[in-house]
């Protein structure tokens, strides 16, 4: 380990930097570095901006979504009924 600060060499003619700005610079890395390790917040803040491109998308192409929708709703009301004549053919 060396007695000079983070980017001061020994041989620059520049005063090393003041005891408040080294404290105020390892604030703002363990701050920086805090934020990182809250999983939790990071999670709930990558889904709710993933929860506003998705909303925002629906809204842009409203109408795609809505035929989208209808053919899957029209597709399991026919897988449905003919499954119910199919049965209903079995049993004759």
């Amino acid at each position: 380990m060396t007695d000079t600060p983070a980017g001061h060499t020994a041989d620059s003619n520049e005063p090393p930097p003041s005891v408040e700005d080294q404290r105020a610079e390892l604030a703002e890395t363990v701050s920086a570095l805090a934020a990182k390790a809250d999983v939790p917040t990071r999670v709930s803040n990558e889904a709710a901006y993933q929860a506003s491109r998705a909303s925002n998308a629906v809204q842009d192409h409203r109408g795609a979504a809505a035929g989208i929708i209808g053919a899957i709703v029209a597709a399991v009301v026919v897988t449905v009924v003919l499954r119910r004549r199919r049965s209903r053919k079995v049993v004759r």
